[in-house]
């Protein structure tokens, strides 16, 4: 099937003009929950932060952030980086869910089935604009919120004692290795002396990589509930994965009670470093079939798109 950059490029502005104000919303709830959640984080570590230094002035001990003493301890915003990570994984799969949001109804599928571009056209625009423009949409949003965390920090305590990124906080929490030297090798006081031993890093790489291949993974799962269902898709899609996790883990609760009755057994064939081989080389290994699982469901939503019929009694 031919691809015409023009009539691409025609179906873009059409689509951003006719829906500008639904993707609009989409902007603005998506800037305004990540601000929303910087400035939480600020008035949280501002008064956690001014009773620790008056607990330390009266000279009590209490000691619940790093460095309590000093300017680092205002400066630790890991659990600030957490709710915008969660919020924002939240958005794309939000993203993923609409990007057929032009087939609700059947006057908009009168439209969209019959514009002068092809099935292939229409579809890499909704495909690159929910995912490739909602992961944009988060990264600005993030930086908007590490701007406000950055300025009313400015403001209530000046630049000298420095001010950390909380975008480079984001990236932090992002790595499985950084984590467990924070939490597991250093200390959450960051006094400790103990550094993580080499061999465990190729571990935590791939558990990196896993996430963030299961993380595309997952918005291509809402990605495919939107191609079966238009309304309630989201909702749909969310309720069919808890049903879903909740066999599996029943299902693997099962296996790993039969596991662990032979777990002396096991034991003499797979040492310590055996087991942390394996489940790399098994990390590596789900990460690759989360992005092949993700690009085929992309293709199924796109083999759905293609037989999308104006009269729909299933999405009607």
């Amino acid at each position: 099937m031919n691809f015409m950059k023009e009539r691409f490029a025609n179906f873009a502005t059409y689509d951003l003009t006719i829906n500008k104000s639904f993707y609009r919303n989409m902007a603005l709830v998506t800037i305004a929950g990540a601000v929303c959640i910087a400035l939480v984080g600020f008035i949280a570590r501002y008064t956690l932060y001014s009773s620790i230094v008056n607990d330390s002035m009266s000279g009590s001990a209490f000691s619940y952030v790093p460095d309590a003493n000093s300017f680092e301890g205002y400066n630790w915003l890991y659990l600030t980086a957490m709710g915008e990570m969660g919020f924002l994984f939240i958005m794309m799969q939000i993203f993923g869910g609409c990007w057929a949001h032009n087939l609700r109804n059947k006057q908009g599928r009168i439209n969209e089935l019959t514009l002068p571009a092809t099935n292939l056209e229409k579809f890499t625009w909704h495909a690159l604009l929910m995912i490739v423009g909602g992961f944009i949409l988060c990264f600005l949003s993030l930086l908007l919120a590490d701007g406000l965390n950055a300025l009313l920090t400015l403001i209530s305590y000046g630049a000298e004692n420095g001010i950390k990124s909380l975008t480079a906080s984001v990236g932090e929490m992002c790595s499985f290795q950084n984590i467990a030297e924070t939490v597991f090798f250093r200390g959450l006081g960051h006094n400790s002396t103990r550094t993580m031993p080499q061999e465990v890093v190729p571990y935590f790489s791939a558990l990196t990589v896993l996430m963030f291949c299961s993380t595309f993974f997952q918005v291509t799962i809402y990605f495919l509930g939107n191609a079966f269902k238009y309304k309630y898709n989201i909702i749909l899609t969310y309720v069919a994965l808890q049903v879903i996790g909740t066999v599996l883990s029943f299902v693997f609760f099962i296996f790993g009670a039969m596991g662990a009755a032979s777990t002396n057994a096991m034991d003499l064939y797979f040492s310590e470093d055996d087991a942390l081989n394996t489940l790399t080389i098994l990390y590596w290994v789900l990460a690759a079939l989360s992005l092949v699982a993700g690009a085929f469901f992309i293709w199924w939503s796109y083999n759905r798109y293609t037989k999308a019929q104006i009269t729909s009694s299933f999405n009607k």
